[in-house]
């Protein structure tokens, strides 16, 4: 009994230290991130100053610009407005969200990992996904890729549950998961595809009876169409979507996003191949509840692909994030030799050391907001004018160092209130996500011409110099006469 309640007092403070390195890895990027076009989409849609019915407006394109910039569900943004409205209408606010159920994400990968085998792996598993930088990343950002991956585990879990013990109950709680994870995330359809082939070769095989869960998912299916028939009929129109399937998909299969590096991907997608070419003939001729993790990864290629070729390219990882857990459990309880643990140490000493190296090397390159603000606080402003869309605008607007420095932030176009003997011109210049490296300072990009024909306000005159060598962003100063 004393060895028992010390082996458990063990797993617990193991469990603890890897939500704690989790957190660790995830908060350690979070006062310094910046945010790009997408996610001020995100902040401008769940404004809690308006109403339901406004923000389903802004969503289906009053976005300040003529198009939908991205084809996720609402469902993410009416989430993100209770937070706004609760804890304040400041982005980071948002990014907080994200980091809590990037967080949660290692506690889930564990339990799944320790249901699927008992043993050590679970530890190898929480420390990997703990370590994994595009999910640190995604953890960060203000969108529902954290949400995404959580909602995914917890519905395979309860997946597994209802196989195990079928009562009411626990029939209604992947009910109701499986409509939230549809509906905050339409491409999770392909973990149910997953799951048909898992009850199929059970059938198969064990001639177990799937019929109750077949009019369960029957069920899902119909009441997630009757939810979001108007989303449906609205997204499945387009012919055309923002995520491209390059020549190079069919030798990396994501894994150089998923894992961070070219390197470290290919390592763990040569690892993940020969692990199924080795265990092949089992998964043919065997029924295994692990083999539900890798029916659901080829799934999740299987689906986005056969829609890019059919309709519209969808292949963007993050449309599957929910599979990079998924690979790493599969992987680790599948080398299964105690000889083999060498491999498990080596794959978090190599994802260690990667993680240390590109932790602040994001593929996406943000405009330097939180820089920029910081210097032009340094310069006493007090008054910020820009010519760009409403939805920049109020990014700004939620930014924490303007609302506590009570900094205003007004349109070209807008009267200033006479009390202001000055103000400052912010303009995105040259901005990378659009322009790509041709926008870098040191590459000398001529400033855009929107920035430069901007006339003072009536009464002001500007002040050279103007403060340059800004990435991103070009900044002129005006004052009264």
């Amino acid at each position: 009994m004393i060895i028992f309640k010390k082996f458990k007092y063990l797993d617990i403070a193991i469990y603890l230290s890897l939500i704690l390195l989790a957190l660790l890895t995830r908060y350690y990027l979070l006062e310094d991130r910046n945010s790009w076009h997408d996610e001020w989409h995100s902040i401008y849609v769940s404004d809690p100053n308006i109403s339901n019915e406004e923000t389903l407006l802004r969503y289906y394109g009053d976005k300040g610009s003529s198009f939908l910039t991205e084809y996720y569900p609402s469902l993410y943004l009416f989430i993100l407005k209770i937070i706004f409205k609760f804890f304040g209408y400041i982005d980071d606010n948002g990014r907080i969200l994200s980091l809590i159920f990037g967080v949660m994400t290692v506690p889930i990968s564990i339990y799944l990992t320790n249901f699927l085998k008992k043993g050590t792996d679970y530890i190898f598993v929480g420390l990997l996904v703990s370590l994994n930088l595009f999910l640190v990343w995604q953890s960060i950002e203000i969108r529902a890729h954290s949400i995404l991956v959580a909602a995914s585990l917890i519905n395979i879990i309860l997946f597994y549950k209802v196989l195990e013990k079928k009562n009411i109950a626990i029939f209604l709680l992947y009910f109701l998961s499986s409509i939230f994870l549809l509906s905050l995330w339409p491409i999770a359809g392909s973990i149910f595809f997953g799951k048909t082939i898992y009850l199929i070769k059970d059938y198969l095989i064990n001639k177990k009876k799937i019929f109750d869960m077949i009019f369960l998912f029957s069920l899902i299916l119909i009441s997630y169409i009757f939810l979001n028939i108007e989303y449906l009929q609205f997204n499945l129109a387009r012919d055309s979507h923002y995520t491209a399937l390059y020549k190079s998909f069919f030798f990396n299969y994501h894994f150089r996003s998923f894992f961070g590096s070219k390197i470290l991907g290919g390592l763990f997608l040569i690892i993940f191949s020969l692990l199924v070419i080795i265990n092949f003939k089992d998964l043919v001729y065997k029924h295994k509840k692990k083999d539900l993790l890798l029916y659901i990864i080829f799934s999740s290629y299987f689906l986005p692909l056969s829609y890019t070729f059919l309709k519209a390219s969808i292949m963007s990882p993050k449309y599957v994030i929910f599979i990079i857990p998924l690979i790493i459990i599969w992987i680790l309880i599948n080398i299964k030799s105690e000889n083999h643990k060498s491999i498990k140490i080596s794959l978090v000493l190599i994802s260690t050391i990667f993680f240390t190296l590109n932790i602040n090397n994001s593929p996406i390159d943000r405009p330097p907001t939180k820089n920029v603000l910081k210097k032009l606080l340094d310069k006493k402003v007090n008054l910020i004018i820009t010519n760009e869309s409403d939805v920049f605008n109020n990014y700004l607007k939620t930014k924490k160092i303007i609302i506590n420095n009570k900094i205003e932030v007004f349109k070209i176009n807008e009267k200033i209130p006479v009390h202001f003997d000055r103000y400052w011109f912010l303009c995105l210049n040259n901005v990378l996500h659009f322009v790509g490296d041709k926008g870098l300072l040191s590459n000398n990009p001529e400033i855009e011409n929107k920035c430069l024909e901007v006339e003072p306000k009536k009464g002001f005159q500007e002040i050279f110099p103007n403060i340059s060598n800004i990435q991103d962003f070009h900044i002129r100063r005006f004052k009264k006469y």
